[in-house]
């Protein structure tokens, strides 16, 4: 038996996985990821990254990349038919601006597998990740200093910490005991992923899925993958607690090209599976040095496309804060928000999904009984389907790794952002005149933001002596100059003002105004976060 010793083990290296040895390499820190397949998953599951995930990959340079996969802009509808080349009902509006001032960008319609493809050579060209495919892991021990992985190629591995995102079927949470709570079968989807030409019927009007069947009853969707030759047809069955068996190849054709209304199609079947759509979130993330992350944490229903990215946010969320402990800067403890923070969020995004996916029986049915008024509301709300900028950048965590306010926090609406700078928010994206946005700003450290009398502020920070994982930026200096009014407007601080934004961009602390004592302030700020920070024998006071 031979042993590797990374700081951080991750099991599962689908777009979560990655992910987390992405995010972990940025603050220095090496990974194993290990993973039973030794290939790309070609069937594309999901079809979105939602605007905070694409922040994300913006920050890490992909964007253009999975921009150029993507379907257009003017592809975010969803069309009602009978068939493809028969009679078309119905349309949504366009179900999301193709600007966005709340952000540096914009959600983008590309398929998981082009996700997946562009993170995995990321990865294998990090050196501080070590991608090893083909390799099952098996059972898991801990002690209070370590965890240990057996993996089926006769090695162990051996680190600080692992994060599972090994799917839904999750051994390792198993392994754990840790149970699930929710729906187990909402429904079952059939879902066959094939190559043809439909140009003539798609191309005059792009969409993220054709709904078909509006009149025979016979409900197949076809959802887009690149608007040209990729498809991808899902049929809805009702829940059940056995899996239905997968469609043959003549089945799959004689639904897809009757879905289409042309039974002369060309198709080329490249995958048929079988999906179980459960409602699911696991009852604790953590146990002891291990963390669940992605499907192996929570199962959302796919109506709404926040699976994927809920997963990948979830371990940028515990990446930095995994980095902080293991340098030092922050006690263990600090760990303990990483359920506090994600499973509401999850929850908040479970019962969304599920509202979503009531919607599209219930406008099968308006149009079938002809009811125009019911109809035309129906498809106006499914706009909250997709545009949801409230669902996903308006949620603030509650509790966790932040100082609350005193006074609550206003609920957030899903289909409305309104950006805010309480704690527990990602903080405002506000524009820079170099093209650039605040979100630039916050990857790697802890940053302090004054106002533009913040001297005081950044010398209590100097006296704390954090190191550089505590930086401090005032809004009338370098870059952020021309839009220091902007600035003190959407972080709700004065001149005297600060706020500590925390390095996954979510505010931590705020101060509208400059307290009595800044450093002993800041101070009992940083402290409740568990972060590290010497404070001076003898403080000083205002300056």
């Amino acid at each position: 038996m031979t042993a590797t010793h990374p700081p951080v083990a991750i099991v599962g290296a689908g777009p979560v996985g990655l992910s987390a040895a992405i995010a972990l390499a940025r603050f220095g820190v090496r990974s194993t990821v290990v993973e039973r397949s030794t290939g790309t998953f070609e069937h594309p599951k999901a079809r979105g990254v939602r605007v905070r995930t694409m922040e994300l990959f913006r920050q890490w340079g992909l964007e253009d990349e999975l921009r150029a996969h993507a379907l257009p802009p003017e592809a975010l509808r969803f069309i009602y038919c009978d068939t493809l080349a028969g009679h078309e009902l119905a349309r949504t509006p366009e179900l999301e601006p193709r600007t966005f001032d709340g952000s540096p960008t914009t959600s983008c319609r590309v398929a998981q597998d082009a996700v997946h493809d562009a993170l995995l050579r990321r990865a294998r060209a990090e050196p501080l990740i070590e991608l090893r495919t083909g390799v099952t892991a098996g059972p898991v021990t801990q002690t209070a200093q370590q965890v240990r992985v057996a993996l089926d190629d006769g090695t162990t591995l051996t680190a600080r910490y692992l994060v599972a995102a090994d799917g839904v079927g999750s051994r390792i949470r198993a392994d754990l005991g840790i149970p699930m709570t929710g729906e187990p079968v909402v429904s079952w989807w059939q879902s066959v992923y094939w190559h043809g030409d439909l140009d003539r019927y798609a191309a005059h009007r792009p969409c993220i899925q054709f709904v078909t069947g509006a009149d025979t009853g016979q409900h197949v969707q076809i959802a887009s993958v690149d608007g040209h030759r990729r498809w991808i047809t899902l049929i809805a069955l009702p829940p059940g607690q056995d899996r239905p068996a997968d469609q043959t190849a003549e089945q799959a054709l004689a639904a897809i090209r009757g879905a289409v209304g042309d039974p002369d199609l060309a198709v080329e079947i490249r995958d048929i599976a079988t999906f179980r759509v459960s409602a699911m979130n696991a009852d604790r993330y953590r146990e002891g040095r291990v963390f669940l992350a992605g499907d192996a944490a929570h199962v959302l229903p796919p109506t709404g496309g926040m699976g994927m990215n809920s997963g990948i946010q979830d371990v940028h969320n515990l990446a930095w804060k995994l980095a902080f402990v293991l340098a030092g800067h922050a006690d263990a403890a600090l760990l303990d928000s990483y359920d506090a923070e994600r499973r509401p969020v999850a929850e908040a995004n479970l019962a969304w999904s599920l509202d979503n996916g009531k919607r599209f029986p219930a406008i099968r049915r308006a149009l079938a009984e002809g009811d125009t008024v019911r109809s035309r509301e129906l498809l106006d709300a499914q706009g909250g389907h997709v545009s949801a900028l409230g669902q996903d950048l308006g949620f603030g965590y509650r509790h966790g790794a932040l100082v609350p306010e005193p006074d609550p926090a206003p609920a957030f609406v899903p289909e409305h952002y309104t950006p805010t700078a309480r704690p527990g928010h990602r903080a405002p994206a506000v524009p820079l005149r170099d093209g650039g946005s605040t979100l630039d700003l916050f990857d790697d450290a802890f940053t302090l933001l004054t106002g533009g009398h913040g001297g005081a502020w950044r010398d209590a920070a100097e006296q704390l002596s954090a190191g550089p994982w505590l930086r401090t930026l005032a809004v009338d200096h370098g870059r952020l100059r021309d839009a220091a009014a902007d600035l003190h407007a959407a972080y709700g601080i004065s001149a005297t003002g600060a706020v500590l934004v925390r390095p996954d961009g979510h505010v931590a602390w705020r101060a509208t105004t400059l307290p009595e004592d800044p450093v002993d302030t800041l101070h009992s700020a940083l402290t409740a976060l568990h972060l590290n920070a010497a404070r001076p024998a003898a403080a000083g006071g205002r300056r």
